[in-house]
């Protein structure tokens, strides 16, 4: 692999704090773009930094060695929060071995925390659970952590996958104070659609969708995995009063390549309004 770096290109996105977005191009260098908004943080979380590693799909397409690489340049970022977003399998049970260790290579300071994708339940929910806890990872099924810096707190939770599980975003977020800034991980960015009224949701981080998997010439993506069409299938979205970025992922599971749409390792960084 090149080792070369693109230079960062500048998108105003409301003059607001940077949303770092990492993407890796297909001969090996990377791409930076940055985004923004900002959140009602307190100020001991200004500069949050959230490293999302979606769509994993180790397995024959996707080998261990790729994710290893995944792991370490997401180390490199110097994320404070690890949050791997569903589909961490393929299509097999045997897709589960060595995965492990893949998983315990991903570290930050405040840990590394997991949702489950549709993949994860076709080859079994219980199982690919199971195995992210022996890696040391925390699942967010219906559940979240609470994060401190002193007495300030930050709320990160995470949802059962929304076609194939069973999500429940009241018990995700229950219990959470109402002035607690909340992040929501779900794997499928459909969801958004259908959040509880009344129930605030700062910023949601998704993948599912692949960017497309496929960008072909004069066709567009070959593949829109949503009811909403590309409604969200890639980026950063304003959905009501909530920020949505819903990652291209770093794998690939039935499609053996990625054309016109490299793989992508996002930096949320969570900034203070005002």
């Amino acid at each position: 692999m090149r080792a070369c770096f693109v230079l960062p290109a500048e998108l105003d996105v409301g003059g607001a704090a940077p949303l770092r977005n990492l993407r890796k191009q297909e001969d090996g260098s990377y791409q930076q773009d940055h985004f923004g908004h900002r959140l009602g943080l307190p100020p001991e979380f200004a500069g949050y930094r959230i490293v999302l590693a979606a769509d994993l799909h180790h397995g024959p397409v996707v080998p261990a060695a790729w994710l290893e690489r995944v792991a370490d340049r997401a180390a490199a970022l110097e994320p404070d929060l690890v949050v791997l977003g569903g589909d961490f399998v393929s299509h097999a049970r045997s897709d589960l071995e060595g995965l492990e260790p893949v998983l315990a290579r991903f570290r930050a300071p405040d840990g590394v925390v997991a949702v489950l994708g549709n993949h994860d339940h076709w080859v079994g929910a219980d199982a690919v659970v199971a195995a992210v806890e022996r890696a040391g990872v925390t699942p967010l099924v219906n559940r979240h952590r609470m994060l401190w810096r002193g007495s300030a707190a930050l709320a990160v939770a995470g949802v059962d996958d929304f076609t194939h599980g069973a999500t429940r975003v009241d018990e995700a977020l229950g219990g959470i104070p109402p002035d607690v800034p909340r992040v929501l991980i779900s794997h499928n960015p459909d969801l958004i659609e259908y959040l509880p009224a009344g129930l605030r949701v700062d910023v949601m981080l998704s993948g599912h969708t692949h960017n497309g998997q496929l960008h072909l010439p004069l066709v567009g993506p070959l593949t829109v995995p949503s009811q909403f069409g590309g409604r969200y299938l890639h980026g950063l979205k304003r959905v009501g009063e909530t920020w949505l970025y819903v990652s291209a992922g770093v794998g690939t599971a039935a499609i053996a390549i990625r054309w016109g749409n490299p793989p992508e390792l996002p930096v949320i960084s969570l900034e203070r309004a005002g």
